[in-house]
């Protein structure tokens, strides 16, 4: 069983620390695999852990520019707590990184286009004020 199925395997079972323990080791000793930052994220996000989160998804990032998902877990998570300047700016980076799959990419321009709006209104309500 790979390291990724074994974390996968404890996430199921309720051992999300354990699983993120396993990963972050991993990576620790040399796997440094974009995938297992992108899982570490996730894992992160669901327990709450948005700075660990962030760090992983940067993490993922720095080893594969090319890949857009990094920047799409971003933005959701920015488009969620209403930082609109910002979810545009993950987004736009998403979009323009690639190797999104079809679905991820309709996904993109989909939160992009409510960022967008959100954020021209919200520059319209709070002129001078900055939403980063």
């Amino acid at each position: 069983m790979s390291t990724l199925e074994q974390a996968r395997k404890l996430e199921a079972e309720g051992k999300i620390g354990a699983a993120i323990d396993l990963l972050e080791q991993a990576v620790a000793l040399g796997e440094e695999d974009p995938l297992f930052c992108k899982e570490i994220a996730r894992m992160c996000l669901t327990i709450n852990e948005v700075r660990a989160f962030a760090n992983w998804c940067h993490e993922a990032i720095r080893l594969n520019p090319h890949d857009g998902e990094p920047y799409l877990m971003i933005g959701r998570n920015l488009s969620a707590a209403g930082r609109w300047g910002e979810t545009v700016e993950a987004l736009e980076h998403a979009i323009g990184a690639g190797a999104l799959d079809p679905a991820q990419t309709a996904e993109a321009h989909s939160l992009l286009e409510v960022a967008h709006a959100n954020y021209e209104q919200w520059k319209h309500d709070h002129p001078g004020a900055s939403n980063l």
